[in-house]
Parts: structure tokens; C-alpha cells; sequence
């Protein structure tokens, strides 16, 4: 079934609230204060039934240049608009406002009903229509139904509810697969149901038991129990007005403004880029740096508007902006909002919200330009895309819809369409990055190992977490892993466990170099577990000098030729793994190991099985537990 909502608009006391009621038998003017001015103050909530069981609902908005807020804040969630003119007067300033905050907010379709068309003479009537006319062209209610009525009489009572059936029934239906989302525009506390708020589901559909988010503070509160004009419900669908309970939610925690949403689902943000318009009949200039209120949904505040490439707009004109806020806002892209004059308060135009986490830094250049107008124009897999190489890093799927304000269908698909194309990679289940900053990433590699490599020449490439610290620091470790091994992949590093090199990198010794490293091979290999300590062996290669001798050292360690223990320890590759096969040997058998042990089965002395046994710690292939170790089962286990 669909679920529309039909929203009045027009001048004060121009009689849509005498309309409402005689359409719906609903008298929308709750307070006591609204009945005694006769003008309405607070939205006004109604529904409208059909012949053919069909039901819309109605907001009767405020016309009133004073309660324009909360003429802003029913708009909103409008789908139909109902644009009320008395006869007797004719369009009048707030007749022109209202139609310009409803183009500005996106709505496409609706009437006009020419109200009091009892208290009109037939020219006048004629002359009025004209007007209106004229009021609507170039406007979404161009072509568009002009009905006269009167809600004293019923004189084309039938006839407009017969228009309004048509555009209900005719009416695109709403996105209830996207995750629930409700500004809210009352609250208020119900014994035995806790805080109640109200408002227009503008997206998806809640249950009772969902886990709700109160934007902007976050905090999450269950959906206790849910009505839908005054009867409860399992669940409400986007188009309603729907009254939520929820639980655990203390006085003062929620208020007027807040929006209720699925947790996780929506940015809040102190910053929009955004497409701003100026209103075609506006007699002012939007200048960059001015003040203005922000309307956006049930929420108003103050905001600081910085014009893109232009120092000002001129009526009818638009353009990229930055819209810094003074409060949080909890939006996403694809939102309406109406912008208002700080001083004197009048409508000046709208806009779209294009991006709801910009950078900080505002974009200069075209390259910004472009990104805004994939924002505004783009494809869900264009937008994706852009949105991944913005994120510049590891990503999940949340990341990236988060980033593009996508819903969860949509960034799916888009991360699919990408993958299959390559302009993103799945480095691991769940975790992609875009190609353009796995390629970055690639350049800063090769650039960092270069650098080594001219620096320490004699090394076999550079130590895998220095790499990986220097390349992505902000990066967790196992997503940094999964870039290193596809740079590996891709053929742009070369790498093995514990070092990295570019491709087909060697190094290459002098002559001399080469014979103290096979007099060093030497030396290791006949030691066996008993190596001599590194100042010994230096000692040995004074004469050659020192220097060459530590190049070599470095070169054999970095190599995987020897394995350094402790800085005076040193074993050969080979005299290292008969020792991790001994070691497996009596793990097969036992638990543990005691230092003991680990001496006598290697026939050395404690200092050796000492250093071997702490080394393995630091690997995490064994662990201490009292004054034995265990092999460390989930951990990385010793190479052989």
C-alpha cells in the first residue's frame, strides 16, 4: 500500500485548515491559542479516506510569516502539495514564499485549490485563476489542476478530493527498503509509554523492538511501541505520520529538531558542500561569507555560507557551496533544505546537500568541482568510486557507505559493478581498497625502498614492519598486511616474511665483502648452537675493517642467512632450524618445555638455549608460563 502525504500551503487564514476539515472531518487547530486567533500555529495532523479504501495523510501547515519554521518543518516530509489561495484576495507574499520552499524542497507534484470561491464574483474568480497562473509558471505545479472550492458550501469539495485521489493513487511509491528515518517534530512524555515523539517517516520502515539512534547525540533507545494515526501498529512505513515510544530515554533527551534513525546509518556533521539556489523572484543578493537559517527537515539553525568560484548569487542564479554549521546535523547526501535570510528573515532559496562529510580544508580547483558534480549527477557506482578513492585507505563496506551515502543495497551493487571492473580491490573478505590509492600506495613503496636501498645497499630490502609503518601508519595491521601482499602480487615489491626490496634488487658485494661473508658462513655453520658472540667474530676482521664487516653482518641478517637471537647471539639459518625441528619434535610428545630441557636437548649451555627459548617468545611462536614454555597454538610458529 502506499503511503502519501498531502501538505497544505499557502497564505495566513486563506483558509486551509476550514479545508482540511471539510476534507477529512479533521480539525487540525489543537491548541487553545490557535482556536482563539483563529490561525494556526503548530502542524496540524489529518487523514484523508477514499472510496476505495485508500488513505493519505494531510499536514495542515502554518501560513504566517512568524510560524514559518514550522511551516518548514511539515514541508519536509511532503509528497503532494495542496497550494491554497483565497479567492476573495488572490496570491499574496506568503502564497509566493511557500511555493518557492516547496520547489526548493524537491516536491514535484500537486494542485491548487482557490479557497472561499463562495465569497468571489465570477470575474473575480476568472481574474484570480489568471494570477495563479502566472504564480505557477515555470514551477512544478505548472499544468497542473486549479480548483475552485469553498469548505462552507462544498462547492468543489467533490472535485478536488476526486484530483487529490488521482495524484495519491498515481503517487511513486516510497523507499521502505532503506533504513528508518524520522525527524522528529513533537515530543512528549505518556504515562505507562515513556517519551513519545512524532513526526513524518521520511525512508524505510520501523518495527517495534528496532534499536533506534537519536541524532545528533547518539544515543540508543528501543522502539517500544509504534501508532500510526492514533491506532497502533507492528510497524510503520516511510509517508506516514507515525508516533514512536521509546525506551529509556530520559526527559530532555530528545527534542524538536532530533532526528530517529536505524543506528549507524546516518552522518552528523558541523560541514556540507552543497548546490545552493537563489529563489527566481528573489529581490536580494546571496553574498559568500553571509549568515543564514538552515532548514533541513525538522532542525533549524544558523549557518555560514561559502560560495564555490563566485563572490555572489543573484536571483534565479545557483552554484557549489560550503554550508558551515553552528550546530551538529545529522543528514545525508540527496537532503533538501530551505535557506533563510539571518536579517530580515525571509526566504532567499534552497538547495540539495551533495556531500555530508567534506573535507575540512575547502576544495579549490576543478578537480573539486568534478567530485561535487559526481555527487550531484553521478551513478551509484560513480559516486563509489569517488568515495573510495576519498577515503584514500583499507575500507569495509559500512566505510564506503558511510562515505558515499549510499544505502545498503545500492553501495552492494556499486562495490560488485567496481570489483568486476578493477577500480577497486578485495584485498580480504569485507576489506577493499580503490585501485588509484592501492596504485598511490605502490608509488610511496617504491619510492621508500629505493630510498633504502641507496642508504643501506648491502641489506637484502628493508624490515617488513618498518615498511608497513612508513608506507600506512594509521593502518591496522592486518589490513596494511593485505595491501603489502598485493603490492607482492602485482609484481611492484618483492617479499618474503620479514623484508621487502623492489623487484630484481641485489646486493652486490665487492670482492672483499664477498670473502669475509663465505669466512662468516663459515665461522656460523662449524659453531653450530655455540656461536661465538658478535664482538668476538669482529674482532677476527679488524685488520679488513670493521666496516665492511658490519655491511656483511647486516647483509647475511637481512637475508635470512642468520638469525639474530640477541644482539650477541647469532645462528645460522640452518643450525636455527634443526633447532625448531628438535624443539617440534618434543612438542609432539609434551606441553611444555623447561629451560633445562631446552639445553639438554640441544647439548649447549643455558646461555644459548636461553637466548633461543626468548626469541621464540618474542616471535610469539612460545609462550612463558611459570618457568615453562608452550608452543603457542594460534600464534606464529617458528619457521623451519
Amino acid at each position: 500500500m502506499k503511503h502519501v502525504i498531502i501538505g497544505t500551503a499557502g497564505h495566513v487564514d486563506h483558509g486551509k485548515t476550514a479545508l482540511v476539515r471539510a476534507l477529512t472531518g479533521i480539525d487540525t487547530d489543537r491548541l487553545e491559542e490557535e482556536k482563539r486567533r483563529g490561525v494556526t500555529i503548530e502542524l496540524g495532523f489529518a487523514y484523508i479516506d477514499f472510496e476505495d479504501g485508500t488513505r493519505a495523510g494531510v499536514i495542515d501547515v502554518p501560513g504566517h510569516e512568524r510560524f514559518i519554521r514550522n511551516m518548514l518543518a511539515g514541508a519536509g516530509g511532503i509528497d503532494l502539495a495542496m497550494l491554497v489561495v483565497a479567492a476573495d484576495e488572490g496570491v499574496m507574499p506568503q502564497t509566493r514564499e511557500h511555493l518557492g520552499i516547496l520547489t526548493q524542497l524537491g516536491i514535484s507534484n500537486g494542485l491548487v485549490a482557490v479557497t472561499k470561491s463562495d465569497k468571489a464574483e465570477p470575474d473575480w474568480l476568472e481574474l484570480v485563476i489568471e494570477e495563479i497562473g502566472q504564480l505557477v509558471r515555470n514551477t512544478f505545479l505548472e499544468g497542473k489542476p486549479v480548483l475552485p472550492v469553498s469548505a462552507y458550501t462544498e462547492e468543489g469539495l467533490s472535485e478536488l478530493k476526486q484530483a487529490l485521489h488521482t495524484m495519491v493513487t498515481g503517487a511513486d511509491e516510497k523507499q521502505t527498503h532503506l533504513p528508518f528515518r524520522l525527524p522528529v517534530d513533537r515530543v512528549f512524555p505518556v504515562d505507562g509509554f515513556g517519551i513519545v515523539v512524532t513526526g513524518t517517516l521520511i525512508e524505510g520502515s520501523v518495527c517495534c523492538g528496532d534499536v533506534a539512534e537519536i541524532l545528533p547525540s547518539r544515543e540508543k533507545a528501543p522502539v517500544r511501541s509504534i501508532q500510526v494515526h492514533g491506532e497502533s501498529v507492528e510497524t510503520a512505513y516511510a509517508g506516514q505520520r507515525t508516533a514512536i515510544s521509546l525506551a529509556g530515554v530520559k526527559r530532555g533527551g530528545i527534542k524538536r529538531g532530533d532526528v530517529v534513525a536505524l543506528k549507524g546509518t546516518l552522518n552528523v556533521t558541523d560541514t556540507i558542500d552543497v548546490r545552493l539556489n537563489v529563489l527566481p523572484g528573489c529581490g536580494r543578493t546571496l553574498k559568500s561569507g553571509s549568515e543564514l537559517h538552515l532548514f533541513h527537515g525538522t532542525r533549524t539553525m544558523l549557518v555560514k555560507a561559502i560560495l564555490y568560484d563566485c563572490d555572489e548569487l543573484s536571483a534565479g542564479e545557483s552554484c557549489f557551496a560550503r554550508l558551515k554549521l553552528k550546530e551538529p546535523l545529522p543528514c545525508k547526501r540527496g537532503d533538501r533544505f530551505v535557506v533563510r535570510f539571518y536579517s530580515p528573515l525571509e526566504t532567499i532559496g534552497g538547495g540539495v546537500i551533495l556531500d555530508s562529510t567534506p573535507k575540512k580544508r575547502i576544495p579549490r580547483g576543478s578537480a573539486a568541482q568534478d567530485a561535487l558534480v559526481v555527487r550531484e549527477s553521478g551513478s551509484a557506482a560513480e559516486i563509489a568510486e569517488l568515495a573510495a578513492n576519498e577515503l584514500g585507505r583499507v575500507f569495509t563496506e559500512v566505510d564506503l557507505r558511510m562515505r558515499a551515502d549510499l544505502d545498503e543495497r545500492a553501495c552492494q551493487k556499486a562495490i560488485g559493478a567496481l570489483t568486476e571492473s578493477g577500480r577497486i580491490k578485495q584485498l580480504m573478505p569485507g576489506k577493499y581498497i580503490s585501485s588509484g590509492t592501492l596504485a598511490q600506495l605502490g608509488e610511496k613503496c617504491v619510492k621508500l625502498l629505493g630510498g633504502y636501498h641507496r642508504a643501506f645497499p648491502l641489506r637484502a630490502g628493508m624490515n617488513i614492519a618498518e615498511l608497513r609503518q612508513k608506507m600506512m601508519p594509521d593502518a591496522d595491521l592486518t589490513g596494511a598486511n593485505a595491501v603489502l601482499d598485493a603490492l607482492r602480487d602485482d609484481g611492484v615489491i618483492a617479499a618474503s616474511d620479514k623484508t621487502a626490496a623492489l623487484p630484481g634488487f641485489y646486493a652486490e658485494l665487492t670482492p672483499a665483502q664477498s670473502e669475509i661473508r663465505e669466512k662468516l658462513l663459515e665461522i656460523f655453520a662449524g659453531a653450530g648452537f655455540e656461536a661465538p658472540p658478535v664482538d668476538e667474530i669482529a674482532s677476527m676482521f679488524e685488520k679488513t675493517g670493521k666496516t665492511g664487516f658490519q655491511q656483511v653482518l647486516e647483509n647475511l641478517i637481512s637475508g635470512g642467512e642468520l638469525i639474530m637471537l640477541s644482539p650477541q647471539i647469532l645462528w645460522s639459518k640452518d643450525t636455527f632450524e634443526k633447532a625448531v625441528g628438535m624443539l617440534l619434535g618434543h612438542f609432539g610428545k609434551e606441553d611444555e618445555i623447561t629451560l633445562a630441557q631446552c639445553r639438554d636437548m640441544l647439548g649447549t649451555s643455558r646461555k644459548y638455549a636461553l637466548a633461543f627459548l626468548e626469541y621464540l617468545d618474542r616471535i610469539k611462536a612460545t609462550r612463558k608460563h611459570g618457568d615453562s614454555r608452550k608452543l603457542v597454538k594460534s600464534g606464529a610458529q617458528p619457521s623451519r
